[in-house]
């Protein structure tokens, strides 16, 4: 159960009901985190902006941006986010390996390649709220400036998210499985 109650269409003004619309019929599922984004409404459309960019525009690859959304969500225990994301990593091609890994929080070894690097970078900037040089240079070369910008951008929104999901205690659906 949430912190606070779900946010509710009918008690908001048609301004912000038509906000509510907009987001809610892109995104299955149910509301998720934003069952309390829509507390402020403005807000909200802001955030799903930002999600149906990275989902719809993104320089990155769909397997990219799922492998930095389910370790960030793993470092900050949103299980809400965990859930919605495995789906799209296993449609992204993300292997069962590489996802129970992520679950696992399993050292750095058993990633490969790119893979590695992905989840190097989240766990790192997560933690140390900077990137080594050495790091900093490996994911600049790898995926060069417009693609590194957006993995900080990803990485940025997706802590948001999960420390929404975390602070307000938004739960996934009853019976997934999670961490």
């Amino acid at each position: 159960m949430s912190r606070i109650p779900e946010a509710r269409r009918e008690t908001l003004s048609p301004e912000h009901q038509k906000i509510w619309d907009k987001i809610f019929a892109a995104r299955s599922g149910g509301g998720g985190p934003y069952s309390m984004l829509m507390h402020s409404p403005p807000m909200a459309q802001h955030f799903a902006a930002t999600e149906d960019y990275f989902r719809n525009h993104s320089l990155l690859a769909d397997a990219d941006r799922e492998i930095i959304i389910l370790a960030a969500a793993r470092e900050v225990e949103a299980r809400y986010a965990w859930t919605r994301h495995e789906i799209r990593a296993h449609k992204a091609g993300i292997g069962i390996d590489t996802i129970e890994a992520l679950r696992a929080r399993a050292g750095l070894d058993q990633f490969t390649g790119r893979e590695r690097l992905l989840v190097e970078f989240t766990r790192t900037l997560m933690h140390e709220h900077r990137l080594p040089d050495d790091l900093f240079g490996r994911m600049e070369r790898e995926l060069g400036h417009g693609k590194l910008m957006e993995a900080v951008g990803l990485l940025g929104h997706y802590i948001t998210i999960g420390t929404v999901i975390r602070m307000f205690d938004v739960n996934p659906p009853e019976g997934s499985k999670t961490f």
